[in-house]
């Protein structure tokens, strides 16, 4: 014959709350803010006039680098930019940078340029190899 212990059903019950709250809490409450099946997510904070902001959001386990590619119209320059751009091409309006030893969470790329330009005119993209199977991702900067 088993003897029950007084209080086993509540600790069973215990156990089986708290492990349905982390899930709960791993599926919603990442500050990544990803969707299902995104490893990175990109979107302008601010789109228009002379200063851009572009934030990136990285999941886990993180690509080894992002490169991160801004076009601009023909002629327009940026004029300072923070992390600095690996290259800018006023000629073609395209400035890239190389962000190595990315880690999980956000990064914030700013942009000053030489002259006002309209949310229309801009676009960018991400591009990183999927840790694992190396596959190149290429992904829009979304706009607000």
């Amino acid at each position: 014959m088993k003897t029950r212990h007084a209080g086993s059903g509540a600790k069973f019950l215990l156990t089986i709350g708290l492990g349905c709250l982390g899930l709960v809490l791993v599926t919603f409450w990442s500050p990544a803010r990803l969707r299902a099946g995104e490893l990175v997510s990109a979107r302008y904070l601010r789109a228009q006039g002379r200063e851009l902001v572009v934030k990136i959001i990285v999941g886990s386990p993180p690509p080894p680098s992002l490169i991160v590619i801004q076009n601009l119209p023909a002629g327009v320059a940026v004029r300072s930019s923070r992390p600095a751009a690996r290259s800018v091409n006023a000629a073609r309006g395209k400035a890239k940078w190389l962000l190595r030893e990315v880690q999980a969470g956000t990064i914030m790329v700013r942009m000053s340029l030489d002259r006002a330009v309209p949310a229309a005119a801009i676009a960018g993209e991400i591009r990183y190899r999927e840790p694992g199977s190396g596959t190149m991702i290429t992904l829009p900067i979304a706009k607000p």
